[in-house]
């Protein structure tokens, strides 16, 4: 039986598209439904722009599940890669900055570890700035740490089980996401706050 004599059996089957009906096209286009074009290449912060748009995509994907168009139960994997990779990329941008100003050398960060980039980070901005109090500094460190300790090499969130066949996530059972999202949006208000300051710092330009 070929598609078309199932679809007059069962008309829902009418809306379905099959690879065969894209055949010869190219996957990568810009369409005639202009607003559904994604524009790629347009800035020249695109450090910036991935650490952001990872941000900007896990905020969406938790409206989407908090609405029900994504399950909670099967959603919660891919965000929680979002977010942390969002972080990971934003702590890369921050410690390229930091370095520059203390003096030191570009360094090349291969690993995905959370705490080591975010100690050396909290260790140079203590140093840039000895006066600035901690409040921020010791919360955010703690949030950074539950998160590494939970997915210390980015792939807890990516695959069902390590290399070695053991189950990743194992302790976690329950994550609310809003309460999530809350406290992530927390970090990175604070994160983007300093980067921001770190800006100021290396164009002595005031940061709006």
């Amino acid at each position: 039986m070929d598609d078309e004599e199932q679809s007059m059996l069962d008309p829902s089957l009418e809306a379905i598209q099959w690879p065969s009906d894209f055949a010869g096209q190219q996957l990568f286009i810009q369409g005639e439904d202009r607003h559904h074009n994604a524009m790629l290449n347009w800035s020249h912060f695109r450090a910036d722009l991935y650490a952001f748009a990872y941000k900007d995509a896990a905020d969406g994907l938790v409206e989407a599940m908090a609405n029900r168009k994504v399950p909670l139960d099967s959603g919660i994997y891919p965000l929680l890669f979002l977010y942390r990779h969002a972080l990971e990329l934003q702590l890369k941008l921050m410690l390229a900055t930091a370095r520059k100003l203390a003096g030191l050398g570009p360094k090349s960060y291969d690993k995905h570890s959370l705490m080591p980039m975010w100690s050396e980070l909290r260790k140079l901005l203590k140093e840039l700035a000895p006066d600035q109090p901690e409040t921020q500094v010791i919360a955010a460190h703690d949030f950074i740490r539950q998160l590494d300790g939970v997915d210390p090499d980015s792939m807890a969130f990516r695959y069902a089980t390590t290399k070695k066949g053991k189950d990743h996530l194992s302790g976690v059972t329950h994550i609310n996401i809003r309460h999530l999202r809350d406290v992530l949006n927390s970090v990175f208000l604070w994160l983007n706050g300093a980067y921001c300051w770190l800006g100021e710092m290396e164009s002595n330009r005031p940061c709006y």
